[in-house]
């Protein structure tokens, strides 16, 4: 889905973390801000969107995230473990409550990664604990990074119903 107007999965989003009185920041690799973008189009975000990280290429993600290149090098960046770290690392330099964190392969090179294109890690850190997950999706460049920031805010508002 590309931002809309109206965007019903971005608006629950907002409606959960204003219900908690949370915030939420986001890592961002292969979407490229598109979750953040999706979220921040909801009127009265600046009460629940706390800060959108992209970064892209790996020796972007120590410093934008916080988490090493040697860890990322031994988990490769595109796993449930790597995701998770970021998403916790996140979690305690940012004034967010909550963070969902992305990183895949869009394509459509192939050979940069052991990791198939379409292939995405993804995590939830909360104040419950952390959820990561891995999801392959099939399409072109732009519809794998439009399901990938769907997926996130599916994730997000799972992890926000449960009470994570």
């Amino acid at each position: 889905m590309s931002i809309q107007e109206n965007d019903p999965l971005a608006a629950r989003v907002g409606e959960l973390l204003l219900a908690r009185e949370a915030r939420v920041s986001v890592a961002e690799s292969t979407a490229g801000g598109l979750i953040s973008a999706r979220l921040i189009s909801v009127s009265g975000a600046s009460k629940w969107f706390d800060r959108g990280l992209v970064a892209y290429t790996v020796p972007s993600k120590p410093d934008t995230l916080g988490v090493s290149i040697d860890f990322l090098r031994e988990h490769g960046t595109v796993s449930p473990v790597a995701v998770a770290a970021i998403a916790e690392s996140v979690l305690d330099r940012s004034a967010a409550d909550y963070v969902v964190a992305e990183s895949g392969m869009a394509g459509p090179i192939k050979g940069r990664s052991s990791k198939p294109i379409g292939g995405v890690s993804f995590a939830v850190a909360g104040p419950d604990g952390t959820v990561s997950e891995e999801v392959h999706f099939e399409g072109s460049r732009v519809a794998i990074m439009e399901q990938i920031a769907e997926h996130a805010l599916q994730m997000l508002v799972a992890a926000l119903d449960s009470g994570a």
